[in-house]
């Protein structure tokens, strides 16, 4: 009887969704340590490479690989956002195997802003000795302006981090529920009552051919152009 009563687990988050993420975390610190005044800025360049490797890695995971981690099964319309506020304004309970509406769209958004500081960046300039490797391509002026977008998309990602991090708290302590153990253990527990929904874990395989290709991209990149 008791086994009856058992939370279903589900495997939501696959291995190679799970190192981008905490990966990349890292990586970000590393980039804003690396770019302060007793910073390495050599580091700093390759920390932001390693960052762009990721970030193709994930957007071409977000397309072929497992289905919790693509973006068609994640990404809402804007009246499916505001209709998930408004049914959570009304205290419904509301389950999602895997991001949200609203959470969909913050990755979303923090994919996007960090794409655009990583490829800014290799047109930036430190103006002293440092420059991207993509910098040459470009007048002083534009450099310049891709400086000034490099720098000022770092304070406008702190913002959506502090966000992010402000709805990891309040679904803990408002909602109960724990939304970074899944991105630890690739796990979830279902909601009785709830038919589980089918995941289909992708291939570890092609996850690092994937990873391969993009790292082999970025490596083109930065040497031959």
């Amino acid at each position: 009887m008791s086994s009856h009563h058992k939370a279903l687990i589900l495997k939501v988050w696959d291995l190679p969704t799970r190192l981008f993420h905490w990966s990349l975390l890292v990586l970000v610190i590393s980039c804003w340590w690396t770019s302060t005044k007793n910073g390495d800025m050599d580091s700093h360049l390759r920390c932001g490479y390693a960052v762009l490797a990721l970030l193709l890695f994930r957007i071409i995971w977000g397309v072929i690989g497992s289905s919790s981690a693509r973006f068609s099964n994640f990404i809402s319309s804007p009246a499916g956002v505001l209709d998930y506020f408004s049914r959570m304004r009304n205290r419904e309970v509301i389950f999602h195997a895997t991001h949200n509406p609203a959470g969909g769209w913050m990755v979303l958004a923090l994919l996007g802003l960090m794409m655009l500081i990583s490829t800014s960046g290799l047109f930036a300039n430190d103006d002293i000795s440092v420059e991207g490797p993509l910098a040459h391509l470009v007048s002083e002026r534009i450099s310049d302006l891709f400086t000034a977008i490099h720098a000022k998309g770092f304070y406008i990602l702190l913002i959506l981090v502090v966000l992010h991090l402000a709805a990891i708290v309040f679904y803990l302590l408002v909602k109960k529920e724990n939304l970074v153990r899944p991105m630890l253990s690739g796990f979830k527990p279902l909601p009785q009552g709830l038919a589980a929904p089918e995941i289909r874990i992708g291939s570890l395989w092609l996850a690092c051919l994937v990873f391969c290709a993009a790292s082999g991209a970025v490596w083109l990149l930065i040497r031959f152009i």
